[in-house]
């Protein structure tokens, strides 16, 4: 079973075509299986991340034919390609830099507006969005993440992720729409927690087809629908609905 396989070293992209051997007949493997086969046999070298290997961390999330997939969980077939997510920017094979994500919500996620004598039950919607395992396979065809390249489509390059990223995307406006629902955070608190979504760029959301995450979150309607609707006439643009 051939594969490709996209490698990046100092910054040059190659595609190593690797043939794939069937631990059993008729076996459709995961991307993570062909990874540490070509690592254990053709390509001791090949850089990748992995975890959990049960879909609960999101960090081998590559792509495969353009998309976003979870390695540990996503099976592939002979003639895919696999390569690094084109969402982040690429340190080294299939590795990319995660860590720009995080940066954006510092100082946006404070406890500040936490107040522990409110002890109530966290409603439902709450607990679906705990359900996020940043894999941050929602940022791909996000517009809001989009507007991080640089706008010169010669140099289209993220900016450095040590500042964290200017825009936000749908992981971002997960963890604010949380905050929104935590029933230990102030009203204060909650009107922070928008302010900052639509200080984010909440505005390209709207007339977004939708997005869509790794795990089944359902970001259209419980995460970007609800900040929307609280934003009403907040936002540029034409209406205020995920629809």
């Amino acid at each position: 079973m051939k594969i490709d396989i996209v490698t990046t070293r100092n910054g040059v992209r190659e595609t190593v075509a690797y043939d794939y051997r069937p631990r059993q007949d008729g076996e459709r493997p995961m991307i993570l299986d062909v990874l540490l086969q070509a690592q254990a046999t053709a390509l001791p070298d090949l850089a990748f991340r992995y975890g959990c290997r049960a879909r609960n961390c999101g960090v081998c999330t590559v792509d495969v034919n353009g998309r976003p997939r979870i390695a540990c969980r996503a099976r592939v077939r002979a003639g895919d390609r696999i390569e690094p997510m084109a969402t982040l920017p690429v340190l080294a094979d299939l590795v990319v830099r995660r860590d720009g994500i995080a940066r954006q919500l510092q100082g946006r996620t404070t406890a500040d507006h936490r107040d522990p004598d409110l002890n109530e039950e966290a409603p439902e919607a709450y607990h679906d969005l705990t359900a996020c395992i940043e894999c941050y396979a929602c940022l791909d065809g996000c517009p809001m993440h989009a507007r991080n390249f640089a706008d010169d489509a010669a140099d289209a390059a993220l900016p450095d992720a040590a500042t964290g990223y200017r825009w936000g995307n749908p992981f971002s406006l997960l963890k604010l729409q949380r905050l929104r629902l935590d029933p230990c955070v102030t009203e204060d608190g909650r009107q922070a927690a928008l302010d900052a979504a639509i200080d984010l760029g909440l505005d390209a959301c709207v007339g977004c087809k939708g997005c869509k995450c790794g795990v089944g979150i359902d970001l259209k309607g419980g995460v970007v629908g609800e900040l929307l609707a609280a934003a009403g006439d907040r936002l540029s643009g034409d209406g205020a609905s995920a629809d």
